[in-house]
């Protein structure tokens, strides 16, 4: 009996032990000021100097395609290696008012490319008034508010003139 007694303090003293153990738990708060980055490029201007009067067409032959095989995705791919292979041929940068006209061929298909070739030239900073005025109306300052309601990918529109 005695050795029931001993057993059952022991437990006593045992569960005792356990509550008796210390828990500690702390929360704290602060508030965070992180500083903001932001990089903001001043607006490139450039002249647009179209290197002919009338339109020019080329064809483009791309015999390897099965039309049958052809997505949409492919056609896409196509037109834009003919509008590039076309910019080479005349030395151009862009082709302005580019239209296309795609038809099968004996092998493949034929891609013809119809526009003005054109050269940038005449690059430069924005400073003048007149160059951020052109740029504000043709990039509507309802879009640029849009884009400044938007949390993630916020775009800040430019004040009045801020290049005098």
């Amino acid at each position: 009996m005695k050795r029931f007694y001993f057993i059952a303090l022991f437990a006593f003293i045992g569960i005792m032990g356990a509550q008796a153990q210390k828990v500690e738990f702390r929360q704290s708060q602060s508030r965070m000021l992180e500083p903001v980055q932001e990089v903001f490029v001043r607006p490139l201007v450039v002249d647009l100097k179209v290197l002919t009067d009338t339109r020019q067409e080329t064809t483009w032959p791309f015999p390897d395609v099965k039309v049958t095989d052809m997505t949409v995705t492919d056609l896409e791919m196509f037109k834009a290696n003919a509008l590039y292979l076309t910019a080479q041929k005349f030395d151009a940068d862009v082709i302005v008012a580019a239209s296309f006209d795609v038809r099968t061929a004996k092998k493949g298909i034929e891609i013809t490319v119809i526009g003005f070739p054109a050269r940038y030239e005449n690059w430069k900073v924005a400073t003048q008034e007149a160059d951020y005025k052109w740029i504000k109306e043709v990039y509507d300052l309802r879009t640029i508010k849009s884009y400044e309601n938007n949390a993630v990918n916020a775009l800040k529109g430019l004040p009045e003139n801020s290049a005098k």
